[in-house]
This record gives structure tokens, C-alpha cells and sequence, in this order.
């Protein structure tokens, strides 16, 4: 099971269309996957629910801790057949709180969007992340994606500028589009629409997928393993 987790401390960056679009891609794509919404909001799980039946199947749930992240026993959630777990994060996770997600997942994508004051939450945020032994090590990758660009604007420039300096995956940047409104308010992602309008948006995300699926490859080959529980175990035996 390949695990991606979604987070950034700072709320309002765009984790939860990151993660829904993310989903519908790696759906689409003939894996079996799941999305576990661990935020109070429940966005995801309202996405979800809106979800037409003709698409291709995300597995949503919530956390076992339905005010703030994870308690052991998290993995009795999984549907055992998982082969994509998607994880999205409350806003405000403390260092502790967040450890607690980055030890179960083989990469992290922190969304970012060009606002100075977000930007500041952000890389405080980053500061914490690199810290963590999962990632000095190695064990967790991380990427960056600047969302809700407008091209050619100050604000844009600036994000460009600051995590160029930060990460080679930095290079991902999402447009600020209608589309993304639009589509999620019926339970879809750009990975699920073929319009025209929609598929110029797909080749935003090429880059983050294309690591996306290096870093997959990755986990299978030497990465973490987490088990999922037994039958007699998910019947409480």
C-alpha cells in the first residue's frame, strides 16, 4: 500500500481539493483507492458523498479520532484491499500531532499559495517537517506544491522564487481555476472530466504525478510497510 499524506499546518491552502484530485486520478488509473478525511470540516467526506456511482470507486472514511488526527488502531479503518491511502490533514497539527501521521506514509505533499502570510506559516511548518527522522532519512519524501497560482502576478513570483530554493518538486504549481469549484461540488476531480476546458488542467499536475509514481515505485521495491490487519483481527478476535 502506497500512503500519501496531505498536510500543511496553515488551513485554507487548498489539502483537500490536493487530495480529492489526487484520489480521482490514481482511481481512475485502476487502483484500488482510499481516502481517509482526518479533518473536523469533513470536506472530503462531503465531496465523497457527492460522488457519482458511473466513476471510478474512492474509499472515504473519517479518522478513529474524529477532533484531531489519529489514536492507535487507526489501520483497522483501512479497507484491507487498499493499494493507494490518501491521508488529509486537519489545519493546525502540532510537531507531536503530525509525527504521528508522517510515521505511516511514504510521502508528504504540503500545498503552499502565494500569500506572504501564508507563505511565513508554511515554511515554519517546513522547518518542523525536516526535522522529523522520517525525513532525514529518507523514509518519507516530501514535495511542494504551489496552488491557486495566477500567473504573472507579484505573489506568484515570489512563491516561485521561495521554494525553488527549497525543493526540485517545487516546480508543480496548480492554476487558480473555477473548475476545481465546479467539479467538486459534484463529487469529481479534473482526472474524472474529458472536456475540453478540464483537460488543459490535468497537465498542471503531471510533474507531481510523475513523482508521485517514482515514489511508489519506490515503496515497493524498499520502502516502509505498514500491515493491514487480519480478518480476525478486524472482527475483533
Amino acid at each position: 500500500m502506497f500512503r500519501i499524506l496531505i498536510a500543511n499546518s496553515k488551513g485554507g491552502c487548498g489539502k483537500t481539493t490536493l487530495t480529492t484530485s489526487l484520489a480521482g486520478y490514481f482511481a481512475r488509473s485502476g487502483r484500488r483507492t482510499s481516502l481517509m478525511d482526518c479533518d473536523p470540516q469533513g470536506s472530503s467526506m462531503a465531496w465523497s458523498s457527492q460522488r457519482p456511482a458511473h466513476l471510478a470507486p474512492v474509499q472515504t472514511f473519517t479518522s478513529n479520532n474524529p477532533s484531531h488526527g489519529l489514536t492507535p488502531g487507526w489501520m483497522l479503518k483501512v479497507p484491507a484491499n487498499t493499494e493507494v491511502l490518501l491521508i488529509d490533514t486537519p489545519a493546525g497539527l502540532r510537531s507531536y500531532e503530525f509525527e504521528q501521521f508522517a510515521r505511516h506514509a511514504d510521502a508528504l505533499v504540503i500545498p503552499v499559495v502565494p500569500s506572504p502570510i501564508d507563505l511565513r506559516a508554511t515554511l515554519i511548518f517546513i522547518d518542523m517537517v525536516r526535522k522529523l527522522d522520517v525525513v532525514r532519512t529518507g523514509r518519507m519524501r516530501v514535495a511542494m506544491i504551489a496552488n491557486r497560482l495566477r500567473e504573472r502576478t507579484n505573489s506568484a513570483k515570489q512563491l516561485d522564487a521561495t521554494l525553488e530554493r527549497l525543493t526540485e518538486a517545487a516546480l508543480i504549481r496548480v492554476r487558480d481555476s473555477q473548475v476545481y469549484v465546479t467539479l467538486a461540488n459534484l463529487g469529481q476531480s479534473v482526472f474524472d472530466n474529458d472536456s475540453a476546458a478540464v483537460r488543459t488542467h490535468q497537465d498542471d499536475w503531471k510533474t507531481l504525478l510523475e513523482w508521485l509514481e517514482r515514489r511508489a515505485a519506490d515503496s515497493r521495491t524498499g520502502g516502509k510497510v505498514t500491515e493491514l490487519p487480519t480478518s480476525s483481527q478486524r472482527l475483533g478476535s
